[in-house]
Parts: structure tokens; sequence; C-alpha cells
């Protein structure tokens, strides 16, 4: 914008010295000559400043517009700030409900675990009566850690769902919501994986390994953290070739 008002101002010293560069500069009293001068004067600059006053119309409109876009992106990314912290603290609430009570031999031992400690009993469950259970043959490793996953569903799930799934709910919320940088993106997931144990992590990726209405998150970070990050367990090595299985069962049409 200031270009083109420099510009203008330029272009007016420039007629003035061209015109008193060629005729006398004697102030006359002549009518005439003052008429002859403005015909001049406005003939030559009037489609020139009227192009440039379009100029600075266009350049003041990018300008707002750029603004407007700036301040879109805020609000939006202020509102995504905003409900992944509500939907953190909802979170709290889910996983505070989980609770499971486990009796002894002959009920005469009963110990109840509650929150993060239920959801840790729910994972340890699924591994040492279910999974770990499983064959271990490369080509059917899938399909037979999905069958011991859906036994165990019967007795735990109950349990666990509202927590597991909020938490899944989350993560496809920061996957698909995210418009800022990557560096915004990562520190929303960092956010949201902050407030698991390694033992949720792991549960969640196995929810989401063999449970076909769940979508899977195949965001580099996010992988990297169910492969890395969660708990240490005997399918460790297993998870990446688990992770293709199910993609590949995604995409497979059901009969």
């Amino acid at each position: 914008m200031n270009f083109v008002l420099l510009l203008a101002s330029g272009l007016i010293v420039g007629v003035l010295i061209n015109y008193f560069s060629n005729f006398p500069f004697v102030v006359s009293k002549d009518q005439a000559v003052w008429g002859q001068f403005g015909d001049y004067f406005g003939g030559v600059l009037n489609p020139l400043l009227s192009f440039f006053a379009l100029l600075g119309l266009l350049a003041t409109l990018k300008a707002q517009q750029k603004e407007a876009k700036k301040a879109e992106d805020r609000h939006q990314q202020q509102t995504f700030d905003a409900r992944l912290f509500q939907l953190l603290s909802l979170s709290h609430e889910a996983v505070a409900a989980v609770k499971y009570i486990h009796s002894g031999v002959l009920h005469q031992q009963r110990e109840e675990y509650e929150g993060h400690r239920g959801v840790a009993h729910a994972l340890n469950r699924l591994q040492e009566e279910y999974l770990y259970l499983a064959g271990r043959d490369p080509e059917h490793i899938y399909d037979s850690l999905k069958e011991q996953f859906c036994k165990w569903k019967t007795p735990y799930w109950s349990g666990v769902a509202s927590y597991i799934e909020s938490m899944l709910f989350i993560l496809k919320y920061v996957i698909e919501k995210t418009s800022a940088s990557q560096q915004d993106h990562d520190f929303a997931l960092r956010a949201v994986f902050a407030q698991m144990s390694s033992d949720e992590k792991l549960l969640v990726f196995y929810v989401m390994l063999f449970t076909r209405e769940q979508s899977i998150l195949l965001s580099g970070s996010l992988i990297n953290e169910f492969l890395a990050g969660a708990t240490v367990d005997d399918l460790q090595p297993y998870r990446r070739q688990l992770l293709h299985a199910a993609v590949m069962h995604r995409l497979t049409p059901q009969p």
C-alpha cells in the first residue's frame, strides 16, 4: 500500500516536472492557459491515478483477507484446544469409573481394581488368560490373537469400554481436526498420551487392532508411540506385523 502511494506521488511530481521543463514557468492570468494546464494535468494523471487507486483497493482487500484468515485460524486453534482439554477432562471421569472386583479361591479373598489400576488389571487378564495362549504361527497369528481378544471382551470389555473408546475418539479428533503446524499437532498428541499409562496405551492399541469397527489411526508419531511407548510384553516383536495385518483385515470385504 505504501509503495502504491509513493509511486502515485512520484507520477504527480513527474508530470509537473515534464510540464514546466517544456513550458515557461510563468504564472499566467489567462483563463485559457489555466484551462489548458488543467486539461493536460487531468488528462495525463486521471487514468494513472485511477489505476493506482484500483491497485490500492486490491492491496487493502488482500490485507483484510489475510488478517481475516489469521483471525479464523486463531479461532479454530482456540476452539480445538478448548475442546481437546474438555475431552481430556471427561476421559478422567471415564477412567475413574473403571472398576473390577476380583475374588480369590472360594471367594475368601476379594480385591478391587479401580481407575488406572482397573485398566491395568484388564490388560493383564487379556495378556495372561487370552493372548499369550494363542498360537504364534506367523501366517495366522493375527486371527489367533483376534479370536482370543473376542473371548476376553465378554467378561472384561464392559468395565473399560467407556474409557478406551473415549481415548480412541480423542486421538482420532487430534489427527483429523488439527489444522495447525506439525509442531502443534505433535504437542496435542503428546498432551493426550501424557494422560495415559504405558498399560493403557497398549490396551488401546490392542482394541484398535482387533476391533473392526475402530479406525486404524496411522499418524506417524501416534504409531511410534504405540509400537515403542506402550508396555513391553511378549507380543512386542509382532506389533508391526499385527498392525499391517489389521489394516489388510479392514480392507478385506466381509462375507
